[in-house]
């Protein structure tokens, strides 16, 4: 299967499902309840170098996933989210649409512990998923923190998991005094890796970038590697680290980029919905 990048060969890597999670959250969620040909994501994610046949076989994976829903319109293939793919665009979206995602407000950390058997190893690395996503880092075997109040109720949402962490627990805390929260924060995130991610995004989006020409498929590209940033970055108090810290010179390039790529982007998709379909297999 074909992997995706920017113009900038340095960008970071797109699989095809980030890509159309990315297209269905932007321009579908909360904006059109149609599902849409298999025409629209094979042609606005293969400009970015995913094939047609890597497009269909991550279509059929999502909806064998519970994602999709599928159904024939006459003789062409469409997709409409299911009830779970909503939730989890949605949940997603409050940070990706926030101007400051990488801002803590307070000082408040959550803390969550559990213990599973070696014998549970694929739960263990399930649950270790879903922790990243949600902004957790893990200090130690067993113990993990997160900045903020993250939801642990969506992060334990299906009964495995609930059913295998009878042993677990969430707590919310603040630091006291003279706790090192600076060195906890670098032994649960490695933050060199970090600002690497950050630097690999100015690099794709910054003022250098060339435009694609296609609207739909620039800023399909933009949320898809800001939803990599946001999952790499659970926002850490900037009080705990380097001055020079880049989030908020990402944060500012991802909205003056989407800023500039909206109006466009949503007209060409309206564009695109609307041209007749071909019958597909």
């Amino acid at each position: 299967m074909a992997d995706a990048r920017t113009e900038d060969s340095t960008g970071p890597r797109r699989r095809p499902q980030q890509l159309l999670l990315a297209l269905l959250g932007t321009f579908v969620l909360d904006r059109r309840e149609e599902p849409l040909p298999s025409r629209v994501f094979i042609e606005t994610i293969g400009d970015l170098g995913i094939s047609e046949m890597a497009t269909r076989a991550t279509l059929t994976r999502m909806v064998n996933k519970g994602l999709l829903e599928k159904r024939k319109d006459g003789r062409v293939a469409v997709y409409g989210l299911r009830g779970n793919a909503e939730r989890m665009l949605r949940d997603a979206s409050k940070r990706v649409r926030s101007r400051s995602p990488f801002t803590s407000a307070d000082d408040t950390w959550t803390l969550f512990t559990f213990s599973l058997p070696e014998s549970r190893r694929e739960v263990r690395d399930q649950l270790r998923a879903r922790l990243m996503w949600a902004g957790f880092g893990c200090l130690r075997d067993g113990l993990w923190i997160a900045p903020g109040t993250p939801g642990l109720d969506t992060i334990l949402v299906d009964s495995p998991l609930a059913e295998a962490l009878a042993e677990s627990g969430g707590f919310v805390a603040r630091p006291l005094p003279g706790t090192p929260m600076a060195a906890f924060v670098q032994r649960a995130w490695d933050l060199t890796a970090l600002r690497a991610e950050h630097e690999s995004f100015l690099r794709t989006w910054g003022t250098d970038r060339t435009p694609s020409g296609n609207p739909v498929t620039e800023l399909t590209a933009l949320v898809a590697d800001w939803l990599h940033l946001l999952r790499a970055d659970p926002g850490l108090p900037g009080r705990y680290l380097p001055e020079d810290w880049p989030s908020s010179r990402s944060a500012d390039t991802y909205w003056a980029v989407w800023d500039r790529l909206e109006t466009a982007a949503y007209n060409a998709f309206e564009q695109l919905i609307s041209t007749p379909a071909r019958p597909v297999p």
